[in-house]
């Protein structure tokens, strides 16, 4: 865990949260897809956070490596409930780096700092 990982983090989560409404919307049953200009974006974060472990996505789900398209995976569509399963990741990396005091969170404006650069 470092900054720049967190900052990825706490940008997916960003991201993330502006679908949500449209994957409750959809249901469990049905597909739900970021915009083509998101995906992209996505294509990005895959690449950074969920390919090499950093978040569980398809691992989540038992597969073998997130290398897959079970959960958001690398095509950007998802159903409810992997759409759900990787925000919760999201959070839950958030708040094990600010309980574990490695990460500092200044909330007016998203910035973060390694406790070793406020001391």
């Amino acid at each position: 865990m470092n900054k720049r990982e967190f900052d990825q983090v706490v940008d997916l989560t960003h991201f993330l949260e502006k679908y949500t409404q449209q994957a409750i919307n959809t249901g469990r049953n049905k597909t739900s897809a970021f915009s083509e200009e998101d995906k992209k974006i996505w294509d990005l974060y895959f690449k950074m956070l969920i390919k090499p472990g950093i978040l569980p996505d398809g691992m989540a789900f038992g597969q073998e490596s997130n290398d897959t398209n079970v959960g958001i995976g690398s095509d950007g569509q998802f159903y409810l409930d992997e759409f759900m399963q990787l925000l919760m990741q999201c959070y839950k990396y958030l708040y094990t780096a600010l309980s574990s005091g490695e990460v500092f969170l200044k909330y007016k404006n998203w910035q973060t700092a390694d406790a070793k650069e406020t001391l």
